[in-house]
């Protein structure tokens, strides 16, 4: 048995800090609080090497950190592969992106015999999916996809020669992926906590509003950029308002597609479509969808396994979406909530038009969606991804949560 009196977890994060022109640091709140879990739960040290980058993003948690007192332990990630070396020498192991700049890394984790599990989130489908969507030079397109196929065959060569594990984020790379593997697990991001899951008088409440036939409120959230699809939703507006439906449809959320759609909806002059601004996730969008939405609209056009999907069946909230490969997962997992053709705004539409006369099955959907969400809660995702990097690192270890 190996003696291992602290051992240590290095997390490598494809996620970059961003560096604003002051030099401030910032990350996002739903990875800090990510790590912090795993804090509790690995027998020993976490810490994560971070990249930084100073190209903006769209990311709507970001929070300013210190890398020299902030919790949970950061560093800068050494940029030569010697310091790495060093850096590595002694952990117990290591979890780290799926992506092809990680192959040196892998193979040096192989030569020092230290265990490194991946984590994963996106197929070749889906990444081809999110350049059609939002990539309008015809030549670029060719370009990136040739790029994913060549990306492709790195991380197949990555998976069967170096990992001992991989952690797959949705149905689609866990599909994919698992038979390259010795030790696959399969999690849906979330973080949505157990005691925020909407109570059984709140969704009682819900359901008698949905049977009472008021006008169905429906609600997209999250970034506004075109691999979401929110430029699909003035469209399913349109088509609802031709076939008579009442409705009310909130947009929430911020991105670079936030003024066109502004100017969208409101040249359509309808009162009962409004976009509201980014709400603080814990105090603001999970009451908002708890207390405020009777469907979620989700117009993804590609299989991006978004935590968008238990966080919202969390607070009993069904969702009708694109056949994407993440949802079609989730849809067969859960057995919660319609999917139509992708980007088929008129099919989605006309699957809200049936919902408003079906409305018992809009009950039993939240009731569902919320079962799922349940299983699926932040703290039990998070113990379970411990518990199986325990299993492969620290198999002489039986429990997950520090003495």
């Amino acid at each position: 048995m190996r003696v291992i009196p602290q051992p240590e977890l290095i997390l490598l994060p494809s996620l970059a800090a961003h560096e604003d022109e002051n030099g401030s640091l910032f990350l996002t709140q739903k990875y800090l609080d990510g790590v912090a879990e795993f804090e509790k739960l690995w027998p020993g040290k976490v810490t994560s090497l971070i990249t930084v980058d100073k190209t903006p993003n769209s990311e709507m948690d970001l929070v300013e950190v210190d890398l020299n007192v902030s919790p949970p332990t950061l560093e800068r990630r050494p940029t030569a592969a010697e310091d790495l070396v060093r850096r590595l020498q002694n952990v117990t192991a290591v979890l780290a992106h799926l992506a092809p700049q990680e192959a040196e890394t892998a193979e040096l984790c192989h030569q020092m015999q230290v265990p490194i599990v991946f984590t994963s989130e996106y197929t070749p489908k889906t990444e081809a999916q999110i350049v059609d969507a939002t990539t309008t030079n015809p030549v670029l397109r060719v370009r990136r996809k040739l790029w994913i196929r060549q990306a492709e065959k790195t991380r197949v060569h990555i998976l069967r020669n170096y990992a001992a594990g991989l952690q797959c984020s949705g149905t689609p790379t866990y599909d994919h992926y698992k038979a390259l593997v010795p030790d696959a697990h399969l999690f849906f991001d979330n973080r949505v906590r157990n005691a925020h899951v909407i109570s059984e008088d709140d969704l009682a409440a819900k359901a008698k509003r949905v049977k009472e036939g008021n006008p169905l409120r429906l609600v997209f959230g999250g970034r506004l950029v075109a691999m979401k699809g929110v430029q699909d939703l003035p469209k399913v507006a349109r088509a609802l308002r031709e076939l008579n439906i009442p409705f009310t449809l909130d947009i929430v959320g911020s991105g670079p597609l936030q003024e066109s759609l502004q100017n969208e909806v409101s040249a359509m002059g309808d009162p009962s479509i409004r976009l509201r601004p980014a709400m603080d996730f814990r105090t603001g969008w999970v009451p908002f969808l708890r207390e405020e939405a009777d469907l979620f609209i989700c117009c993804h056009p590609q299989g991006d396994p978004s935590s968008t999907y238990p966080e919202v069946m969390s607070c009993g909230t069904p969702i009708v979406g694109y056949d994407n490969e993440a949802w079609a997962g989730v849809l067969r997992k859960s057995g919660a909530g319609w999917s139509v053709p992708l980007q088929d705004s008129d099919a989605l539409a006309k699957k809200v038009a049936e919902l408003h006369v079906a409305r018992d099955e809009v009950a039993q959907m939240a009731v569902l969606s919320r079962d799922f969400a349940l299983e699926h809660c932040f703290e039990r995702t998070e113990v379970q991804r411990v518990r199986h990097l325990m299993q492969i690192a620290l198999p002489e270890m039986q429990t997950v949560s520090k003495s």
